[in-house]
This record gives C-alpha cells, structure tokens and sequence, in this order.
C-alpha cells in the first residue's frame, strides 16, 4: 500500500477537483469531463442503491484500463450546502480521508479523483471516485456464514481479521463515523486483508482518539451476542476491556438502537413517501442463530442475555404453562426422591455394561484400539443433523465396526436449529438413520439438552416436535429403545416439562440426561443441597413417577473440562478471553482422573443409574486421550482402564456407613475389593477393612496408603 501519495488539483470544463497523479491521463480527464453520460450509459452497472448510489464503470487512466467506483452524491437543501462551502463537500472530505488513510497504511479502495460542480452556492453534482474492489462486505460474509455455514470458526476467523484493522483505524486518529458492517470490504488477497468504504462522514483527529470517541464509533458493529465481546478483546490485542469503553460503547449502542427504532417518528412524511423504512434483515432472527464449535463439540452461546430475554418474552406464556402443568407431580416426585435416596447403595449393582464410552467416527483408526484396551465397554455415537450425509455414513461405519467386534451400541440424533425450522429436514435425518440403525443399537436418544437454547430449542414443545416423528417410526422398529429428553444440568423442571410434551399415549424407553454435577470441583460438591447422589436418586424418581418414560437412567454425558486447553474446553470455547486465564476453570488431568472414578462410582453404585456414558474417549479440552497430543493417554484413561479390568465384571455389595470418607465393596472375581477415597482435602487412615493388599488408581501397590481424595483399592484375595 503506498504512502507516498501525489494528487493534482483539477478544473475541468464546470467541475473542479483533485485526481491521483498516479492515474492521471488525458484520456481519463476527458471520462471525467463526460462522467454524467457514461453513468447513464450501460457501460455502468449499479452496485448500491440509496440516496447516494454507487456504480461501477471502466476508465482508461495512466496505467491502463480499470474497473472504478463512483459515488453519486444526492443534491442537498441550501443549509447543507453553505456548510459544505467551509466543511468541504462530501466527496472532497472522502477524498482526503482516503489519502490519510492510505499515509496510515489502513486499508481503503485508491482514491482515483473526486468532482465537484458549483453553481450561484449550491453543489449541483458531487462525485468521489476510487478503484473498484470486488469483496464481499462483512455483511454479506456474516450472512453466509449465519445462514450457510453455521460456524463458529469462520466468524472467530472474520473476527480476527476486522478487529485489529478497526484498531488500526483508530490509532491512525479517524474516526468512521458510519462504521456498520456494510462498510468493511473483506477482499481476498491484495495488501489489505480489510477495507474501509463510505468516508464521507469520517473524521481526521491528529490528536488521538479517546477511549469515548472509539467506543461510539464500534457501536454500529452488528454482531451476535457474546460475539461482540470477543470483538472488543480482539480490539485491546486480546487483553482486558477497559471498563470505560464498555459503560461508552454500551451507551452509545442504546442510543443508536434508539435512533434506528424512531425513525418513523422522527421523518413521518419520508417513511410514507417511500412506503417502507427499511428492508428485511440480511441475517437470521436472533431465535434462528446457531453455530457450532468443532473444537469444543457443542454450539456456541450465539445470544447474550438481554438477546435471549428478548426472544424468550414472546415464549413465556407457553413457559409458564410448561411449568404449571408440572407443579401438581411435585408432590409424589418428592416422596419418590426420598424413598429413592433412602435406598442409595442398599442393593447389589451387577457393574457389567454400565460404563460406556462416547467414540469421535473420525477417529475411528486411533480409537477402536483404544476401545479395545478398555476392555469394548458400550460405545455412543452421535449423529449430527447440521453435518453432510457423508458424515451420517462415516458413524454408521464405526457403529458397524463395534458391533463386528460384539460391541454395545447407543446412539444419539442431534438436532440443529434448522431441524425445527424445516421439520422435512429432520424427517430425512430420522428416515436416513433409524432404519440403519435399529437392527445394530440398543437404544436411540432423540435429540440434544432440550433446555439449552445454544442448542436451537426453546420450549418443551420443540423438543415434542422432534420426537413425534421418531416415534412414529418407532411401530416399524418394535425392538428399538428410544430415550430422551436429555436435558442438560440439574434444570429438572424442564425434564418434568420435556417428559409432559411426550405425545399422548407413547413413552420413552427410558430417561436420558446429561448430567454435570460441577465442571469446576468435586463430584461430592452440592448445589443448593445437591450433589451428585441426590441428583441421580432425584432423576430416577423423574423416571418412576412420570408418565412419558419407562422407569430408568441413563447419563449419556459427562465429563470435566481440562484446564489449560483454552478454546478447545467446554467452558473456555469459543474464545479465551484474559479472565479465563486467571480463573482457569477445569480439573487438572490428576484431578480428572479422580473425579471420573469416583462420580462412576457413586451414580452407578447407589442405584440409581442403569448406565454412564463419558464423553468423550478422545478430545483435548476434556477427553481422557488429548488428541491434540498425538493422541496422548491422560492418567484419567490409565485409571479407567484398571477400574474396569478390575470391577467391570463385579458387582457391588454394600458401602461402608462412614460421614469423612467413602468406601463400597465389591465381590469380584477370586477376591473383595474395596474402593475408597475422602470427598476433600483431608487425609486418612484405612478403614477397618480385611485386604491382603492396597493399590493405587491405576493398579501400582502403595506402600504406605493413605486415604485421600484419589481413590484407592484395597484388595483382599482369596487364597
């Protein structure tokens, strides 16, 4: 980009102006001399209508043909124009913009000439002319990814390229002063990777700009709930967002959201004249926006609260309702709890197939033989709708290489937003998969955390759409389990909401949750009174007092972040902003370990649970293999792996009745084995239990155990 700039002032015939030296030729003053006709003619083509159009037409210049841009500047009232006497016409404020722009070395199409004509005060004709760029604008580019690609990692990415330009912008002293998406060019290649367009209302401010002036120039920045945070970090070089500019920018937003809703009051004779104000959105309604996460497995949060509030009042009646229907089963679902809890760990639990593991289908090459030294405990797969039907076929190809291998399988059907905004959509998506699935899967959960709008539901009659179909198909397939609602998070009035919207008539095979009792502590924690055993014996008793499911538990999900793994964690996607850093939520990988033993242990072995999924086998942000670290084996898989070598064939007995530790007893093959650890930071003495020998997590004999908060065996063979 050059900033060695030279432009020559220009009178030609009634117009006076400035043309870039660069491109100067007589061929090109002649053009300009005859700009009006050759904009009439069909060599121009109209790229942006408006009271100030934007064409394009060729002109000869100094280095040859090419393509330009022209502005045509409306006629403006006579009070306008005596300003633009001593403020400079609209084109020329353009024009020297552009020059300080392209000194600052910020992306701006190369200003070609500007062209003005007086007559008697008044600006007749005012023209600004600058090289044409055939590059989508950041509103086109964020169209197609909301509306197509419905990707997170294309708009992190679009993000990554605007945000230091507009800072750039900014360190160079201008401000826009029309800053929306539709005037931010996003070429491929060239010396900009963004371009600024529309400057006839920016400001040159040698003395800097304030943190005040900035925050109201972003303000007209559409983006999508949380994404406009990450924006701001992206604009401070990824660091903290001074407090001032947040109170400015958010003012500034209000205002100018204000000022775009009083139109209509405001100019009442113009909004009849053109019988509209303005047109359809060019993105989706803020209820239809979803984007997904590869790296993290799960949608984003595409709405900020104040965005969710607003799409959700027009949802609360049928909420409420959903929640008043519920109100009358509280009573019996409590005495069901009570009784239920009373009863933790009171009976023998068989621990065969109760602990499933969630494979990624790309990774089947790297994963079946991981699967294989867990011993081929139950596999889940998930089937997304968002995805091509080549990736539909690649997990029924590993659903069928675990079933050669006499493997378990259940399955999961994940929904989009689009699956409920084109329900045949989702009816090829089920009429694809089920008949493919039913011979070879022991069970089908039908959609995905129903009370999560991230995932693209918002009341429990969305989530009875999805499933009606699938249990229509269900009288085809007689053998097929077909579970849900698979709520997410200990939100159990929306499963007693979810479980209600199962048609009249039909029930679920069985209660699917995904449960996460605290993906920042102890699996032992309580949440208002709650921890991981009152939430299972909580749900059981959902199962057994409702009448929308067979009576039985199933968490399909569960897992605790890493830390450290920045956006591929669950609670650090889809951007780490600096405050993740010092919060650092997540387990570390020894602590991960201990909490999966020890949450296993006490859904499955209180009763309450029919079986646990962990997901996933293999992710960096929360997997028991780090697939980012070819593949890595976390300790956490080292210790799933004895305690299923160990107890996946045993059955528990009973636990000891102790308040500071925890200890069950298993009857397994050829000897006892007692699994205790203590649910915080204390450390112990053993139990008075018999055992020849004690080990640790991962199977390695301990010489002077102690009782801590990672569990530990103690073996009792016998001879």
């Amino acid at each position: 980009m050059r900033a060695d700039i030279h432009y020559l002032s220009i009178s030609l015939g009634p117009y006076n102006g400035a043309i870039d030296e660069a491109f100067d030729s007589p061929e090109l003053r002649d053009s300009l001399l005859a700009l009006p006709a050759l904009l009439a003619s069909d060599k121009a083509r109209l790229v942006a209508a408006g009271a100030d159009r934007v064409l394009t037409l060729p002109l000869p210049t100094a280095q040859g043909n090419i393509q330009v841009a022209v502005k045509v500047f409306k006629r403006q009232r006579w009070l306008k124009d005596t300003a633009d006497r001593v403020r400079k016409s609209k084109a020329e404020r353009s024009w020297h913009l552009a020059q300080c722009l392209q000194q600052h070395q910020v992306g701006t199409p190369r200003a070609v000439a500007w062209l003005d004509r007086w007559q008697g005060g008044r600006l007749l004709e005012s023209y600004y002319l600058c090289e044409y760029l055939p590059a989508p604008t950041l509103t086109q580019v964020l169209a197609d990814i909301l509306y197509r690609q419905r990707d997170n990692a294309p708009l992190i990415e679009v993000l990554r390229r605007v945000a230091p330009a507009v800072r750039a912008l900014h360190d160079a002293g201008v401000v826009h002063g029309d800053l929306g998406n539709q005037n931010i060019l996003l070429p491929e290649g060239g010396e900009a990777s963004v371009c600024f367009i529309d400057l006839n209302r920016a400001r040159h401010r040698p003395q800097g700009l304030s943190l005040k002036a900035r925050a109201k120039d972003v303000c007209r920045l559409a983006l999508t709930g949380p994404y406009r945070k990450i924006f701001h970090h992206m604009y401070f070089a990824d660091d903290e967002i001074p407090p001032a500019f947040r109170r400015w920018e958010a003012h500034y937003r209000r205002r100018f959201a204000w000022h775009n809703r009083s139109r209509y009051w405001r100019h009442p004779l113009r909004y009849l004249k053109q019988g509209k104000w303005l047109g359809p959105s060019p993105y989706p309604a803020a209820e239809n926006i979803w984007l997904w996460d590869e790296k993290s497995a799960q949608p984003t949060i595409a709405l900020d609260k104040s965005g969710k509030w607003s799409v959700r009042r027009r949802y609360l009646p049928q909420l409420l309702l959903e929640n008043l229907r519920a109100l009358p089963r509280i009573p019996a679902l409590m005495r069901a709890y009570r009784q239920r809890l009373q009863h933790s760990f009171s009976e023998p639990v068989l621990m065969a197939g109760r602990i499933g593991m969630a494979l990624h289908p790309p990774y089947q090459e790297q994963e079946l033989p991981l699967w294989s030294a867990l011993g081929k405990p139950p596999v889940l797969v998930r089937f997304y709708h968002h995805e091509e039907p080549e990736a539909w076929q690649e997990a029924l190809q590993l659903v069928a290489a675990v079933r050669a291998q006499e493997g378990e399988v259940m399955a999961v059907l994940v929904q989009d937003r689009e699956a409920l905004c084109q329900p045949e959509q989702w009816q090829i998506f089920l009429q694809t998969l089920i008949p493919a699935l039913a011979p070879q899967v022991q069970a089908v959960q039908i959609a995905q955390a129903p009370n999560r709008v991230k995932w693209g539901l918002w009341t429990a009659a969305d989530y009875a759409q999805l499933l009606q179909p699938a249990l229509t198909m269900k009288a085809r397939f007689p053998q097929l389990r077909i579970t849900g609602p698979a709520c997410i998070d200990f939100e159990y009035h929306r499963v007693l909401s979810c479980l209600q919207a199962v048609p009249k008539g039909q029930r679920l095979d069985g209660l699917s949750h995904l449960l996460y009792v605290d993906r920042r502590g102890a699996p032992e924690g309580k949440q208002g009174g709650f921890s991981t055993l009152e939430k299972c014996a909580l749900l059981r008793a959902l199962s057994e007092t409702s009448t929308g499911t067979e009576a039985g538990v199933i968490i399909s999900e569960t897992n605790w972040p890493v830390q450290h793994t920045g956006i591929y964690s669950p609670v650090g996607s889809p951007y780490t902003a600096p405050e993740w850093f010092t919060a650092n939520p997540g387990a570390s990988e020894n602590d991960y370990a201990d909490y999966m033993l020890r949450f296993l242990a006490l859904s499955l072995c209180s009763g309450h649970v029919e079986k646990v999924f962990w997901w996933r086998l293999s992710a960096h942000g929360y997997g028991l293999v780090d697939d980012r670290d070819n593949f890595r084996l976390r300790p956490a898989f080292h210790a799933l792996q004895y305690f299923l070598q160990l107890l996946g064939q045993a059955t528990f007995i009973h636990r000891l009745e102790a308040e500071d530790y925890y200890c069950l007893e298993f009857a397994a093959e050829g000897q006892t084995v007692n699994m205790a650890w203590t649910a915080g930071n204390q450390t112990l003495a053993l139990p008075s239990v018999a055992y020849t020998q004690v080990v640790d997590r991962e199977g390695q004999p301990l010489a002077n155990p102690q009782l801590s908060g990672s569990p530990i065996y103690l073996l009792n063979k016998q001879l």
